[in-house]
Formats: structure tokens, sequence, C-alpha cells
């Protein structure tokens, strides 16, 4: 469903270029979206260029239009392609524009057209629920506006924790069951696809997040995800994906499973190392694990520590410190303590061994008690958490 197209008026610097007939648009979903142009002018011009930009980025894309003269004027037809390597999301807004260069060098832009990229065979409803606004199709208004209203308050301590205020508009696209789903998400694997891994895609430099269904915790992980990228936005920020999937996790509210995942996967000595946390794994059966190893980190660090504490490594990775540096900055811990914390909580031996420093085992010692309190707390979170999660974003 597009918004856009028609005329445009002829610019008044324009008496020797030529003036729009029509700029329309053709929505291809999910492969690509096609722009026509159809002007008249005189011989005095001797280019067309396109420039578009999608959402809210700074950066101006420019292209040269196939051109047909007629005796009239000119034809012209733009591809933007908008799947495979040139993913662009769902609910994403683009603005384009023609420049036509004369033979004096002179360029007269025409007015400012807009698409809103939305797959065209499907009745699409909106809500602008604040913060936030959704778009749907195929189900009851009263329904989603039900949900809209819990996610509002629901996202209240994520922007507490994070110490977002100025909020950009988010955008949320629902799909309706696994095939439109397809269709809409960005491609990942086939094992991936096939087991359904994913349910959502977060798009930090869009603002918009795509969603499986109708579900708060869906809703709330991705835009966790968005406040995150707003948060930490700094371009010296190297933030490794456990923080931001772990904490997209914890503001959910089904993780029983989780905890499930992470207990079993102690037993069997299958934890990943901290270390080697930087990045989701590729393998599904590795993914789950490392999504519930994450939330599992991230709910220990804020029960036992408090979301201060976290908030202030947030601030330390913004402002450029690796995520080692940024631990101790807010915690007072290595990475390997606070880890070896977390590990004595689950009541699991390590899996990998630890040469221990004399000068440190003291602290070690510590450390190890005091989080051997908060063990009960977060157990006792854990089973108060009892719906099935799924895994939101890659």
């Amino acid at each position: 469903m597009g918004i856009g197209g028609g005329n445009a008026a002829p610019d008044a610097g324009l008496p020797a270029s030529g003036v729009v007939v029509s700029a329309e648009h053709r929505i291809e979903f999910p492969n690509r979206i096609v722009l026509q142009l159809e002007a008249e002018f005189v011989e005095s011009v001797v280019d067309v260029q396109l420039f578009y930009r999608i959402g809210r980025q700074d950066t101006v894309i420019y292209g040269y239009p196939t051109i047909l003269r007629t005796s009239d004027g000119v034809s012209a037809e733009f591809v933007i392609q908008t799947s495979a390597a040139g993913f662009i999301p769902s609910g994403v807004d683009i603005e384009y524009y023609y420049a036509f260069v004369d033979t004096d060098g002179r360029t007269v832009e025409t007015d400012r057209f807009n698409i809103e990229y939305l797959d065209p065979r499907y009745d699409w409803e909106r809500y602008d629920a604040g913060s936030f606004e959704l778009l749907w199709h195929d189900r009851p208004r009263a329904l989603v506006e039900s949900v809209a209203d819990e996610v509002n308050q629901r996202v209240l301590p994520v922007l507490s924790m994070f110490g977002v205020e100025n909020l950009d508009k988010m955008k949320a696209v629902l799909t309706n069951g696994s095939r439109e789903s397809s269709r809409t998400f960005p491609r990942v694997s086939q094992t991936a696809s096939d087991s359904q891994l994913y349910s959502g895609f977060a798009f930090g430099e869009y603002d918009v997040f795509l969603l499986a269904g109708l579900g708060v915790d869906g809703m709330i992980h991705e835009m966790t995800h968005l406040l995150f990228d707003e948060a930490v936005n700094s371009p010296r920020a190297k933030v490794p994906a456990w923080v931001n999937e772990g904490l997209a996790m914890y503001f959910e509210r089904g993780t029983s499973s989780r905890a499930s995942i992470v207990s079993s996967a102690a037993r069997s000595g299958s934890l990943f190392r901290l270390e080697n946390m930087g990045s989701v794994p590729g393998k599904p059966s590795d993914v789950r694990v490392y999504y519930a190893q994450s939330w599992s980190l991230v709910n220990f660090m804020v029960s036992a520590f408090g979301v201060e504490r976290m908030s202030t490594m947030l601030n330390a990775l913004n402002n450029g410190q690796p995520i080692d540096q940024a631990i101790q900055t807010a915690y007072g811990l290595t990475s390997l303590q606070l880890e070896s914390g977390w590990r004595t909580q689950l009541r699991a031996a390590p899996s990998f061994s630890q040469t221990i420093d004399p000068g440190s085992f003291g602290t070690s010692i510590i450390i190890t008690c005091a989080m051997l309190v908060t063990a009960t707390v977060v157990t006792v979170r854990w089973l108060r958490r009892d719906r099935e999660p799924a895994i939101y974003d890659e």
C-alpha cells in the first residue's frame, strides 16, 4: 500500500527544462519497488537523476533511471531492490525526487514523493500508541489497541534503565502466520526458517520492528532493542550481542523455559564462555542456549547488583569502553569474576579450567558468598515466570 505518486507541480525555475506529468510507484513485495516517471520537456534537458532516502537516514542515495525518449518528452523507470542484500523492512518510509539537468548545467528538482513500503495485498490498519505506531491487518482493532496500551506501560522500566527521554517514534508491523512472516522477515538459514526460530526483527537504523503475531513480550523485546540503539548510540560503542539480547529478554515475563535451558546446559557442560559470546552463533541448537544464557547473565546482574549498575555499564559502553572495562567500571569485578559468580549461582561447576590468582582469592571468596545469597532471589524470579518464550530476532 503506497503513499504518494500522482502529479508533481512544475518548479518555478523550469521554463527551459520540463514539466512532470506523473511520478508513480509500484510495490512488488517483497522483492522491489518500481518507480516510474513521465515528463514533458524541451530539448535542453540532457539528463534525469533520481534521489531517495530510506527512513530517517541521513544518507541520500542517487541513481540514473532507465530513460525512454519520446517526441513529447521522456519516460523513466528505476528499481529499488528490497530483498536479499538490499533488504528493506516492511513499514519503512521512502522519500524520493527527480532532478532534471539541462545543457547549461542547471539542475531543477521535482517535488518530493513518499512511499510507505508495505505488502499491497493486505488492507493495513494503524494505531498511534504514543511511543510507537502499530500496523496490522485482519485482527480486531479493540484487541490490538488493548495490547498496544499494555506495551506502553511495560516499556516504562526499559526507558528508566536506559535513561532515554526524547523518543524517536517507533513503528511496529505485525504479520499473521508463518507464510506471511517468511515473505516479510529478512532471509535466515533454511534450518532456522523451517524451525521458525526467529519471531521478530528490530531495525534500529529505521526505528522499525517486525513481529509475528500479537504478543506483548514480543513487542517489548523488539522495542528494547530499538531503545538500546538510542541509549548506546556512540560510534565508539562495541557492544557484545549477549548484552543486547539479554536485556531484550530480561524485560519479558515468559522466561521459565529459558531457565530450564540454562540449567540443562550447565549440567551437560555446554554453556558458552562469556568471552566467546560476542556474537550470536549460527546453529539453531546453539542459538537457543545462547539466548537463554544471555538472559540468565543479565537477569543475574540486575537481580544481584541492581538496575543502577546496569545503567552505569551501558554508559561506559557508550563512552567507548570495551565490555571487560565496562564491567569493571560498573561492578568492580573482572569479567571472569562476574561469570564465576553467575555459574556459582547456577550451582554448576565451571566448564573450563581456571587458574586462581592468590592475591585475589580472598576477594573471590567474598564475591562468591555474596552471589550465593542472591541465588534464592533469582531462582524465585525464574519460578514466577511461566510462559514459553520465543526468540524474536537474529
